[in-house]
């Protein structure tokens, strides 16, 4: 413990600058469960508009539990006064909520949720950006690409989306389909266990970056999944690509203990 003789500042640059917003309590009842690979559920949820749930592309909320434990989950659509949320819900064998979700959890169903939480957001900057996923982590990608995507478009943007096999890529039936739906940001998948006729990109998805942008000086990266995947992605931008550690924003999907 540090104990203050005088006042002091605090840097936190982390913190917005801005006022934080409500955070709101509310019953949300399960609209559909969508289930689009083989450990993936896709659940939209409808909370009541009155409950005045605002939240901002990339922020995400808590699922709260009938013991006092709690699961979070970013939310994939856009931001929205009626009250309608996307979750992208990874099935983890043993999962407290995950394994509900996938096996059980069905229509009219009704969760406990509190939220928003988080600071992945897109930042006002004209700098091109790097969009980097691994499973799950695509979900407030998505949220920020459905928001914002004219303006990410307009700074040139590239998202690495990486996964063991191509079924780990829930939301690509083709490269060609979803760079449609959102026109002027190229996808690059990268699978690091695919099957023999893969013909596309192998190995860790933060390596491909490198090995396609050797200077990220003046970029902005924004990284979202697996821990380990950010933090190595993290060390290797700052040190070899020249990356401004303050230009690297993120959000690790961190899994909880049953």
């Amino acid at each position: 413990m540090a104990l203050p003789l005088g006042n002091l500042v605090l840097h936190a640059p982390t913190v917005p600058k801005e006022p934080g917003q409500r955070v709101v309590t509310a019953g949300a009842r399960v609209v559909d469960v969508q289930r689009p690979s083989k450990d993936v559920a896709i659940v939209h949820l409808q909370a009541p508009a009155a409950a005045g749930l605002q939240f901002k592309a990339g922020q995400y909320i808590d699922v709260l539990l009938k013991d006092g434990a709690r699961r979070s989950y970013s939310l994939a659509n856009t931001p929205n006064d009626e009250g309608l949320l996307e979750l992208h819900v990874r099935r983890m064998e043993g999962g407290r909520f995950s394994t509900h979700a996938y096996d059980k959890l069905k229509a009219r169903d009704l969760l406990r949720i509190q939220g928003p939480y988080g600071t992945f957001v897109l930042q006002d900057s004209a700098a091109p950006i790097v969009l980097l996923a691994s499973g799950t982590g695509y979900a407030p990608i998505v949220s920020l690409l459905r928001t914002h995507s004219v303006a990410i478009a307009q700074r040139g943007a590239v998202l690495y989306w990486g996964g063991r096999q191509w079924s780990d890529l829930y939301a690509v039936e083709s490269v060609p389909s979803w760079q449609a739906q959102f026109p002027g940001v190229r996808l690059v998948p990268v699978l690091s266990e695919p099957n023999a006729d893969w013909q596309g990109r192998t190995g860790l998805v933060h390596e491909a970056v490198l090995q396609d942008l050797t200077d990220l000086s003046g970029h902005e990266v924004y990284a979202c999944g697996n821990p380990l995947m950010i933090d190595a992605a993290r060390g290797s931008f700052t040190a070899q690509a020249g990356l401004p550690p303050e230009h690297f924003y993120c959000d690790a999907f961190v899994i909880s203990a049953a």
